[in-house]
């Protein structure tokens, strides 16, 4: 019955699919269904399939119970078929009935005297002395006494109880101590102790050889600037020029620079130094790029031992051994070669 459509097992209603022979669930080999009848007069109690159990097993293997909607266990995974087994019946348990235990009767025990028997001398037997029962009196007769009152023919009244009237009570006065504020002495009066003199002058002598030696240390550091500023410089102790005429775009940036004569020109790989000395025998330093890009900066510039030396502050300009090296605050940024040459264009 091979076909190409699925088809549904005719026991448990499971899809299956073309190719299968027997269903996936039940086993039971793919057939046609059974026709059922269209209108049944009473309704058929259903019976319960063979692919699903009829309600909670218990697995056999796990011993884990499932309900009646799953087909395999929850706990191992077997099929219900392979290890299903009754699921165990829920009892409920009984609640325990307590048993009655009858009160308990205490009689009242009676204790009978025991009669010592008297010493005899071996001459004479001793005679056991009879032992008197109690008296019992007749029923509904009352025995006489003095803790039973006369009967009520004889006209008795008790005595009512005496009334005691409590005791009014005064609670005792009480009166709160004296207060007595703690007395104050003041401690004794001591003299301020005298600092001597001599303490005071050392301190001031402190302060004046502070003020002096500061006062040194300025001179010596504002006379180190004045001998590094060009404008001492007198023109006749200061190097001769080429004598050739300082270019005149430079010179016009120069400070009185009209009529400055060259000194020296160089030039490294980007930028172009040119040193003029006015009339008046400043010695300037005039950096800019060879190709004039921007304009170039005049610094104040002196004559050093081995070269010259240009500051513009932060930055400083040393030029020595054809090399040209520049600082800035004390530490070196860059140094370049030099190619001295005749005059800048």
């Amino acid at each position: 019955m091979a076909g190409s459509a699925n088809w549904k097992c005719a026991d448990c209603d499971n899809n299956n699919g073309p190719k299968d022979t027997a269903c996936g669930i039940c086993g039971s080999t793919r057939r046609a269904p059974m026709p059922r009848p269209a209108a049944p007069s009473r309704p058929t109690p259903k019976r319960p399939t063979p692919a699903r159990p009829a309600g909670d097993w218990q697995c056999t293997r796990c011993r884990a119970t499932n309900p009646a909607r799953r087909s395999t266990c929850a706990g191992c995974g077997k099929d219900w078929k392979e290890t299903g087994g009754p699921a165990p019946k829920k009892t409920s348990p009984r609640p325990a009935t307590p048993k009655a235990t009858p009160p308990r009767t205490t009689t009242p025990r009676t204790t009978t005297p025991k009669a010592t028997p008297p010493r005899t001398s071996p001459a004479k037997k001793a005679t056991p002395r009879k032992t008197t029962p109690p008296r019992t009196g007749t029923p509904g007769s009352r025995p006489t006494g003095v803790f039973y009152p006369p009967p009520s023919s004889t006209g008795y009244t008790p005595t009512p109880p005496r009334a005691t009237t409590p005791s009014s009570y005064t609670p005792p006065s009480y009166t709160p101590p004296r207060y007595t504020p703690p007395t104050y002495t003041p401690p004794p009066y001591r003299a301020p102790v005298k600092k001597k003199s001599n303490g005071c002058m050392i301190s001031c002598l402190g302060v004046v050889g502070g003020l002096v030696l500061l006062g040194i240390a300025q001179s010596v550091f504002i006379g180190a600037l004045d001998s590094d500023d060009p404008t001492d410089s007198k023109p006749t102790s200061s190097p001769s020029s080429t004598g050739a005429a300082c270019p005149s775009r430079i010179a016009s940036a120069l400070p009185s620079g009209k009529g400055a004569s060259l000194v020296e020109a160089f030039h490294t790989k980007d930028h172009q130094i040119t040193l003029c000395r006015t009339k008046a025998g400043k010695l300037y330093y005039y950096g800019e790029f060879r190709d004039q890009r921007e304009a170039g900066i005049a610094m104040p510039a002196k004559k050093t031992s081995d070269g010259y030396e240009a500051n513009n502050s932060p930055y400083r300009y040393v030029i020595s051994g054809g090399t040209v090296t520049i600082y800035k605050s004390g530490s070196r940024l860059d140094r370049e070669e030099l190619t001295p040459e005749p005059s800048p264009s």
